[in-house]
């Protein structure tokens, strides 16, 4: 059963932010990247929502997403930003991490833009849009792995872990959980139920936002030192 394409990408952004000073725990920041799926998620679950898995779709994924009209328009993804950031801001009392998750959770519209079939909408109905890199898998796997490892790679150059013993274990152990559940998306079984569907998203999200929770407990913002010049 795969889980969702264009998967690993978005947590991307998530990663580059938890570098960012006073910016909301890793955890928090790989719900936001998934914000916008959660909701598809429980709308499929609630008929709100609808997609099915046809052959040739895509020629690197099955899904046929013909109605994300509120999860995946942009005005939907803008309403989910602001309904992230709210408890965001209550839980810090800052409007910095609010605003830092806000961002993350619009960047899921814009990634999944450049991959997705003409799917997407701004309010809605048509115009519907996507560039359609799920039609060129070469490209699409290319970049999304340029995505995730340049972030990976920034992140892990920008904090620094609390312990010094084998300092940056978690966050390895994040990337291979990661890259692992990918490699099945992409090859993986081919036919799914959406109820299926639906529910797996859900658990491996949530899943995924502890192990990124532990991945990232206790790391810290490296200072920025400046060049002297002599």
């Amino acid at each position: 059963m795969r889980v969702h394409a264009i998967f690993i990408g978005h947590f991307a952004p998530a990663l580059v932010v938890a570098a960012q000073r006073r910016a909301p725990h890793l955890g928090i920041l790989f719900v936001a990247a998934q914000f916008v799926d959660y909701l598809f998620a429980i709308f499929l679950l609630t008929g709100t929502e609808h997609m099915r898995f046809r052959q040739g779709a895509t020629a690197l994924v099955p899904f046929d997403l013909y109605d994300m009209s509120y999860s995946h328009s942009l005005a939907g993804t803008l309403v989910a930003a602001l309904l992230f950031a709210g408890p965001v801001y209550v839980y810090y009392r800052k409007v910095r991490p609010a605003v830092l998750a806000s961002v993350v959770v619009l960047s899921h519209w814009f990634i999944d833009l450049l991959v997705h079939a003409a799917d997407l909408s701004l309010v809605g109905g048509p115009p519907k849009f996507g560039l359609g890199l799920w039609n060129e898998p070469a490209i699409a796997i290319a970049l999304e792995l340029a995505l995730i490892g340049a972030a990976f790679f920034f992140y892990i150059r920008a904090t620094r872990p609390p312990f010094r013993q084998a300092g940056h274990s978690r966050v390895y152990i994040l990337a291979a959980v990661l890259l692992a559940l990918q490699l099945f998306n992409w090859f993986g079984p081919k036919e799914g139920n959406t109820t299926i569907f639906a529910l797996t998203m859900l658990v491996v999200f949530t899943a995924l936002a502890f192990l990124a929770d532990w991945a990232g407990r206790g790391r810290r913002t490296r200072p920025f030192r400046r060049k002297r010049f002599h």
